[in-house]
């Protein structure tokens, strides 16, 4: 998600206050918020794992998921993109 100039703090603040939340949905076994920077602009990743698709499909629609993109989605500078990836092999 690339971030609009001084719009970063904002949602590090959204992102702290749904954290907990999202992490104890049914079937979520890992968060992560990284950050990278590319030609001075901010890009912030977030990263969740869920054990099954459908999981994260009701994720998807819940009411703490639709809240959260409202308040974030005004931030980004350009089109917010997803993936789905599956696992082959985790090392731990």
């Amino acid at each position: 998600m690339e971030m609009e100039p001084g719009r970063e703090a904002l949602f590090l603040d959204i992102f702290e206050g749904v954290k907990n939340q999202i992490r104890s949905r049914a079937g979520c076994i890992g968060l992560e918020l990284l950050q990278s920077e590319n030609e001075g602009k901010t890009i912030l990743w977030t990263i969740s794992m869920w054990q099954s698709e459908a999981d994260l499909e009701s994720y998807r629609t819940s009411d703490l998921f639709q809240k959260t993109w409202s308040a974030v989605k005004p931030l980004f500078s350009g089109k917010a993109r997803a993936w789905t990836l599956n696992p082959i092999e985790t090392l731990a």
